[in-house]
């Protein structure tokens, strides 16, 4: 496992959309694959789908802060830990918003799919951005933002809004930028920077 500056440092840079979709898939793939998804598919409409999101949402944004303050030697055992719930709990959450973003479309006639560039447009840029020196640290504020997207998102879908989509859009953005933060910090690999 490498420190956080080593992930910080490998992930601000340019990333492609090509990348972004990879990187994108893996994480929707592995929340499908998790245990706690197993009964995803009985959800029928996209507001329960989005409130299954909440915990593990929420576990996230616990695990990136407690990340961020723990000392940089020793605790390696739980940073490790904290790192793979991450890694989890960003899947989860970004699983259960791609599935309501599904869910709305089919009830507002519009292909999640067609949302995908759109999350890597802020995906992207928070990467490049990502900054361990500023306080908040990057990651820490972006887990604190997809809180409050989703926050908004439930909303949206509740008022039948408009910009629901959008919501959910820029909440996956920053949950795909989450879940590759905590994959690098993890375990960083040359493929990552291809």
């Amino acid at each position: 496992m490498s420190d956080l500056t080593s992930a910080y440092e490998q992930l601000a840079r340019r990333w492609t959309h090509e990348q972004l979709a990879g990187q994108y898939h893996q994480a929707k793939r592995r929340g499908e694959q998790l245990p706690e998804c197993d009964r995803d598919h009985l959800i029928r409409r996209p507001i329960a789908m989005l409130a299954s999101a909440v915990p593990a949402c929420a576990s996230l944004s616990v695990a990136i802060h407690v990340i961020h303050v723990l000392p940089a030697t020793g605790a390696l055992p739980l940073r490790d830990q904290l790192l793979r719930n991450a890694e989890n709990n960003s899947a989860v959450t970004l699983h259960r918003c791609h599935q309501a973003l599904e869910l709305d479309g089919q009830a507002h006639d519009y292909n999640a799919d067609e949302w995908l560039p759109a999350v890597y447009d802020i995906a992207g840029p928070l990467l490049q951005a990502a900054r361990l020196n500023r306080d908040p640290p990057s990651f820490v504020e972006q887990a604190q933002e997809a809180v409050r997207w989703l926050s908004r998102a439930i909303v949206d879908l509740d008022e039948d809004s408009p910009d629901t989509a959008a919501a959910l859009v820029d909440g996956l953005g920053r949950m795909l930028a989450l879940h590759v933060f905590a994959e690098v910090a993890r375990e960083p690999t040359d493929e990552l920077s291809a």
